[in-house]
This record gives structure tokens, sequence and C-alpha cells, in this order.
């Protein structure tokens, strides 16, 4: 099963001084918002820097990202403001943006990243950019975020599933865009990539929320979000998974585990949590 968008090329490098490319697509009772911009910068972009005493609406990107991250460092390449948000007419909006991914990076590594990390070290013994896997935080920037929801939204459990074959029905594309929050080469021995997609077509609109992360000599693992609203409905599904395999284990050609939208196929299911997003009060949702 494919996602059916484009493969994902590497992250746009922009002017600085771009102004944001903002769009937005209505269909139905939703409204798709997208904002696109250039990379932030590595040091406090304030005209009068930034101090402990601003106040946190008045700091700049790179000084509001230091301050409610708890994070020793950030991904080499952060679009701060990157948006993807899908707004019901009703109010509820399910946001994805790079500051709320990098919220759900663990401060500390878990034991199984603790000894991915010692092979991915012991490999690299010589590679002064290794030091970077001993910090008490997810070196890898690994996010768990599904997305943030807000206003007359609520969730609850469902046994309904997106119907993937049915996604691979070909039709018009209405709108389509994709949203890189973050991104991360990991001193040139791997990738880790944060990256929202949008989709809407006759039949619904389609929301990916991937998280992408490969570990040279190490391990692949792919974090998925995907969203599905039928046309007409006041609902998302949403599937969120976990896959991932040892390289080791993986056994592909090189060029299959270095690309997110073919690999995904080949990872073993490690997790897998599904439920349904709601707009309004109401006690059921409506197609």
């Amino acid at each position: 099963m494919k996602d059916h968008s484009p493969s994902m090329p590497q992250p746009p490098t922009e002017a600085k001084t771009a102004p944001p490319d903002s769009q937005t697509f209505t269909f139905g009772d939703w409204t798709v918002a997208v904002t696109k911009s250039h990379i932030m910068g590595s040091q406090c972009e304030a005209d009068s820097p930034c101090g402990p005493d601003t106040p946190s609406d008045l700091l700049c990107n790179y000084c509001r990202y230091e301050r409610e991250l708890s994070l020793p460092s950030l991904p080499d390449m952060v679009f701060a403001d990157n948006t993807l948000q899908v707004q019901h007419r009703e109010g509820g909006t399910i946001t994805f943006t790079a500051l709320d991914a990098l919220r759900s990076v663990n401060t500390r590594e878990s034991s199984v990243q603790v000894a991915h990390a010692a092979v991915w070290r012991e490999a690299r013994a010589d590679c002064q950019g290794a030091q970077k896997v001993v910090e008490p935080f997810d070196w890898t920037y690994t996010t768990t975020f599904r997305g943030t929801l807000a206003g007359t939204l609520r969730t609850e459990p469902t046994e309904e599933r997106i119907d993937l074959d049915k996604l691979k029905v070909r039709e018009e594309i209405k709108f389509y865009s994709e949203v890189y929050l973050y991104d991360d080469e990991l001193d040139d021995n791997g990738c880790t990539k944060c990256v929202a997609k949008v989709r809407v077509m006759p039949s619904g609109i389609f929301v990916v929320f991937r998280h992408y992360l490969r570990v040279d000599q190490v391990l692949v693992r792919i974090n998925d979000t995907r969203l599905f609203s039928p046309a007409g409905a006041n609902f998302f599904l949403r599937e969120s998974s976990t896959r991932q395999a040892a390289i080791e284990d993986l056994k592909v050609p090189a060029p299959v585990y270095t690309n997110p939208d073919i690999v995904w196929q080949h990872l073993p299911l490690v997790e897998e949590t599904v439920d349904k997003i709601i707009c309004g009060d109401s006690n059921s949702a409506s197609v």
C-alpha cells in the first residue's frame, strides 16, 4: 500500500528574506490552511535581542524554541513558521507544526535508543559527531506527535479503519501540499525528518504526518499518523503507527531504505493506535 503522493524531495532551501507562502482550500465544512517559509536561524533573529524578561509572544522563533523546549540542541533545519492546519467551520482545528512535534521528543533516551546509540557510536569511534549521542535526550528527534487538537474537536475509540485500498483509486487531486517541519542529517550518518502532507480529492481529505529516521548501519524507523475525512463527514479517522527494523534485517537495496515513501512497506509494525476525531457535541459522527 502506498500513500499515493509524490516522493519526498530534499527540503527546499529558501532565502531567509522570502515572505511566507500561504494557501487555503475549502472542502465542505473543512478548510485546509498551509503556510511555508524559510529555515529558522541558528541564533536570535530579533532586531533587539530577546532576553529572559522578553514576553513569550514577543520572542523570535529561535528564542521561543530555546525557552519552550527541554532539548539541549535542535535539528539542523527547523521550519518554524511552516504549518498545516485543518479547520472545521464550527471552529475545531487539527494543526501540525515543528514546535509541537519537537515537544514530543523524549528528553531522556529509552533503553532501546541507548542500545542503538551504542552500536552507532562504536561503528564511528573516530567520528566527532558521534559524541552527540551521549547527550541526555533523544538525539534522533523521534516524535510521537499526532497533531494538536483545539476548539470543538473531541476523540473517541473506534473500530473503523481508513480504507487505503480505496485511496489507491485514481481521482482528481483538488489540492495537494507537502510541508517540511524539521530535518537533520545526524552529522552525515543518517537522516531524521518530519513532514506533513495533505491531499484533497472528491472522496475526502487525506493527511499524512510522518517522522522518518535512518541511522546508518543501525536502524530505520517510521512514525506515521494518517487522517482521513470522507466527503461530507464531520470527523477524521486517525491511525498512528510505529514501524521499525534493524538495517541488517532489511533485505532491500539501500535506495529503498533511504526512501520513506517506499521503505515503510518493508518495516514490521511495532505499535498502532486508532481513534476518531469528531467535530461538535453530538453523540455520533455524521457523514
